[in-house]
């Protein structure tokens, strides 16, 4: 990683800590949009997130949306076997969804806001994964251990900036998610999987289908 890529990096962790702490303060997404396009134009035309990895193909597409439906239905298949094991993870599921409910905006607009975050946040925090030319070819691959270690560092970070919202059940999806879609991301040399699986998996967890329905 260069110096002007780890600069990005922390500059970018900063920034996504500070819009955090505003949603706890003051209950709005709105600056995470703002910021997140802002750092990802940024990280695109400066080169720091190569240019490349946002390729648009008929395959990255297809596999980005099978990998965001596979989340959702695992989700809440993982959901229901916990809580039925664990109850009070329910209840600590609510209230996280209380915490991340989008008030004061349109269907739309909720939904707008959810593609936005979902999207710059690949190109925040996946884009300077290792990419093809580091990895030693271009077709897709299973990911070494090297690069699942580096993966596992940069989810782990990404996890951390959620945690002045004082949810330790978001700190942990973060922790899965990042993982998830860093693999996606790594594997496939391209951004366009996980940014089609987050959106997804957020529409899905948050809109379509939110996981307190499912409540006993």
């Amino acid at each position: 990683m260069t110096r002007a890529q780890l600069r990005f990096l922390a500059f970018a962790l900063v920034a996504w800590v500070v819009c955090f702490v505003v949603l706890h303060r003051f209950g709005t997404w709105t600056p995470f949009a703002f910021v997140g396009v802002s750092l990802s134009i940024g990280a695109v035309w400066s080169g720091i997130v190569p240019r490349s990895l946002l390729k648009l193909s008929v395959a990255r597409v297809a596999v980005g949306v099978a990998g965001g439906a596979l989340m959702v239905v695992g989700t809440h298949v993982a959901y229901r076997l916990v809580v039925a094991v664990a109850p009070p993870v329910a209840g600590a599921t609510g209230r996280l969804m209380v915490l991340l409910d989008v008030a004061g905006f349109s269907p739309a607009a909720r939904t707008l806001l959810i593609v936005l975050i979902a999207s710059t946040e690949e190109v925040i925090f996946r884009g300077l994964l290792p990419t093809a030319a580091t990895t030693g070819g271009s077709r897709p691959h299973l990911p070494s251990r090297r690069e699942l270690a580096v993966i596992a560092a940069f989810a782990a970070v990404y996890a951390l900036t959620t945690s002045p919202l004082g949810s330790p059940l978001l700190v942990l999806c973060a922790l899965v998610c990042g993982t998830l879609w860093g693999v996606m991301r790594v594997a496939t040399g391209s951004l366009v999987v996980p940014i089609l699986a987050h959106v997804l998996w957020d529409l899905g967890v948050l809109l379509l289908w939110p996981l307190p329905a499912q409540l006993p």
